[in-house]
């Protein structure tokens, strides 16, 4: 082996001695790019993988597991909303093991669990630990909601009654608690947060309760409200209806008249509607339970016979042969259905009860071949949904007046020198490397053609010669070795009667 070494360092050091100035500069270029290279690989994959193990509610909770995985010698790092710990991935289960010896719950503890697998555990353990599981997926799913920090869910499964399954006190709740970033809406959030809850858990929506950790605002599902009902819903669903046919009608206008026009539309919904709940009873008594109680009862003589008298012995006799009274008695109680569903009804949303529209367009309008003011007004209406029946002329308003002129475009400004420079720096180095091992493949291919012409130019010579004049060089050699060397031409004999004897 040190052999090998020692032979191939000999045929390098001839190799760079035999190259030029460029051609050792396009060597030690390509060498470099390739260690620089292969270091960032090897950095790169170095590098820890981190992943969240735990996220807090408060600051209380996040100084306890920052202490628990400090005494147990595990690196952590937190992530950018500050409240969750992040470790590497190969030492996720000491971090949990660590968290758990502190009373603190990490994120993938009931992934990792081993009782999820065994097939020992009782049914309950097992329910528990589905649960658990349950929990920490959809804590999970809306942990990935936009404007959400920190999550906690709460579930409680509770036993269904057999005989009331619309009773509520016996349905599974949940809770959700979030922690929001500030200036995120929470009610949009809670919406979104109580449906993946419902979805994962299996809870109705009625039974999940949405809290801010921050402001311990509270959210609840109401099927009236989401059907449109509510002060702060009615007067929203007002302002989308308005802004989306005032969007449509500018669109359209803008399409005619590019920055000559502008038009508003109002929308008053009709505030009197609402939808109706009621349960449905059957038209005809439907019997739900039917117990039936019997009672046999016997009435005659006691027993007498038992002092041993004759005359009491024969007075028994008697009421023995005499007839019993026996009395049946029989008891009978129903039940009815009183109902047997909700039945919800009404208008699914308000009527338009009045519409106004506002136009303005420019005076330079009017100096157009072809417009009309009225033809501007009667395409605002179609487009807005105007109803002559409901609306009044007055609540459709037209003025003229004068636009001011489009400033001129700026001109674009483009990205600054060191933006291109970082943007194209990669895609020129890579260029640059291709052409240094080009021009050195280029060298190398001109050195060894340079070297096989001077083969090629050598070789015609030896063809020329004759056999005789070939002879006589190699018979001139043989005397200039003999001269040079008496001895070796005792070796040469040597080696020629060996040969012949072989």
């Amino acid at each position: 082996m040190r052999n090998f070494f020692t032979e191939l360092l000999r045929q390098l050091q001839g190799i760079w001695k035999r190259l030029d100035g460029g051609q050792r500069l396009v060597v030690v270029a390509v060498l470099a790019a390739a260690v620089v290279g292969l270091g960032a690989i090897v950095w790169f994959a170095g590098r820890p993988s981190y992943e969240n193990v735990f996220q807090s509610i408060d600051a209380e909770e996040l100084r306890d597991a920052r202490r628990a995985l400090g005494q147990a010698a595990v690196p952590f790092i937190t992530d950018d909303s500050g409240q969750g710990i992040l470790v590497d991935r190969a030492r996720i289960a000491q971090a949990n093991a660590a968290l758990s010896a502190n009373g603190l719950r990490g994120n993938s503890q009931s992934r990792n669990n081993p009782l999820l697998s065994t097939m020992i555990a009782d049914s309950e353990t097992k329910a528990s630990l589905l649960d658990d599981a349950a929990r920490a997926r959809t804590q999970a799913a809306i942990r990935a909601l936009d404007g959400v920090t920190a999550v906690t869910v709460s579930s409680m499964r509770l036993r269904r009654s057999p005989f009331s399954g619309r009773d509520r006190d016996t349905q599974p709740r949940a809770t959700v608690a979030l922690r929001l970033k500030a200036g995120v809406a929470f009610e949009s959030v809670a919406k979104a947060a109580a449906s993946q809850a419902a979805s994962d858990l299996g809870v109705p929506m009625t039974n999940v309760e949405v809290v801010n950790a921050s402001s311990h605002q509270r959210w609840t599902y109401d099927p009236d409200r989401e059907a449109g009902g509510g002060a702060g819903e009615f007067m929203a669903q007002q302002r989308s209806l308005g802004d989306a046919r005032t969007t449509m009608a500018q669109q359209a206008l803008d399409a005619l008249y590019p920055g000559k026009t502008l038009v508003t539309v109002n929308i008053e919904l009709d505030p009197d509607w609402m939808i109706v709940s009621e349960k449905v009873l059957p038209v005809e008594p439907l019997l739900k339970t039917d117990k039936t109680q019997k009672d046999n009862t016997e009435n005659g003589a006691g027993n007498a016979g038992a002092s041993g008298d004759p005359s009491a012995t024969a007075s028994t006799e008697a009421a023995a042969a005499a007839p019993k009274n026996s009395a049946k008695k029989e008891t009978r109680d129903r039940e009815y259905v009183t109902d047997y569903g909700e039945r919800r009804h009404g208008k699914l949303a308000p009527e338009i009860k009045r519409l106004s529209v506002g136009l303005l367009y420019d005076k330079s309008l009017e100096q157009k071949d072809g417009f009309k003011k009225d033809d501007l007004a009667r395409i605002v209406k179609s487009i807005v949904g105007w109803d002559p029946k409901r609306d009044l002329d007055e609540a459709f308003s037209t003025m003229v007046g004068e636009f001011p002129a489009e400033p001129p475009a700026e001109a674009p400004v483009g990205p600054s020198l060191a933006d291109k420079a970082l943007r194209w720096a990669p895609v020129a180095g890579q260029v640059l490397g291709v052409l240094l091992v080009v021009l050195f493949l280029k060298g190398l291919f001109k050195r060894s053609s340079a070297a096989s012409g001077r083969v090629a130019a050598a070789d015609p010579a030896e063809e020329q010669v004759t056999p005789e004049q070939q002879a006589q060089r190699m018979r001139r050699e043989i005397e200039r070795a003999i001269v040079a060397d008496p001895a070796s031409l005792a070796k040469m004999l040597e080696s020629w009667l060996a040969e012949q004897q072989a």
